[in-house]
């Protein structure tokens, strides 16, 4: 399955709303990086926070759905604790990337 720009953005936010709202509580500040490669099999995205990791939150503001619509978006999905803290989760995408360079165009 190819997966639209629309999808592929639905995922982006969704992982990057995650470390917004989970990795950084009570108004701390914090970073979050956001790499994309294009892959002769499609498109790989990771988003990556340093925030106090993957961890149960009460006070979630959502329904705790993020990671399972990126999922269902998504070709594969990674979650991984680095070392030095934090989440990144890698996101790989089906894309045909002629046709979508070609309309970007």
């Amino acid at each position: 399955m190819l997966a639209a720009a629309g999808d592929v953005a639905l995922a982006i936010t969704e992982a990057a709303t995650n470390a917004v709202v989970h990795a950084y509580r009570d108004g701390a500040p914090g970073q979050m990086r956001v790499v994309a490669c294009a892959r002769a099999d499609g498109l790989v995205v990771v988003v990556r926070d340093y925030g106090c990791g993957m961890q149960p939150n009460p006070d979630s503001p959502g329904l705790g759905l993020g990671l399972s619509v990126i999922g269902a978006v998504a070709h594969e999905m990674n979650i991984e604790r680095p070392d030095d803290g934090g989440t990144r989760i890698r996101i790989h995408f089906r894309v045909a990337l002629r046709a979508a360079a070609a309309s970007a165009s």
